[in-house]
């Protein structure tokens, strides 16, 4: 009973550990999509602007 007891805490810590990286990777992939669309707006304007 211990045994699954401790079990079931490291696959919920495991879980929480996952989900947490996961929204991680999620803001990184925004903010990367951000930067890279400001980015080209950027170099449109300046192209225009140029």
């Amino acid at each position: 009973m211990k045994l699954g007891k401790e079990w079931w805490r490291t696959v919920r810590y495991a879980i929480a550990e996952e989900r947490r990286t996961a929204r991680l990777v999620g803001v990184l992939m925004v903010i990367g999509v951000i930067m890279a669309v400001l980015i080209v707006l950027g170099q449109g304007a300046s192209v225009t602007i140029g």
